[in-house]
């Protein structure tokens, strides 16, 4: 009886530790998005633009996109 409490108490330890470090990860996301982004690991594609447009990094971000010329 007592080996089967212990394993009992061992499973919902675990489990508990197990929703702890998830609850952890999913938060995550929403801390991120306040920290500002190190362009420095950001691989980007940068694009081919056709006749009339060019390339302009937007405010925030680390990737150009193709904008129309003016």
């Amino acid at each position: 009886m007592l080996k089967r409490m212990l394993k009992s108490g061992f499973v919902l330890a675990t489990v508990t530790v197990a929703a702890a470090g998830f609850m952890a990860v999913v938060s995550q996301p929403a801390q991120a998005a306040s920290r500002p982004i190190n362009c420095k690991i950001v691989l980007c594609a940068y694009p081919d633009c056709g006749y009339g447009y060019h390339t302009e990094i937007p405010p925030g971000q680390c990737c150009p996109i193709c904008v129309a010329d003016k």
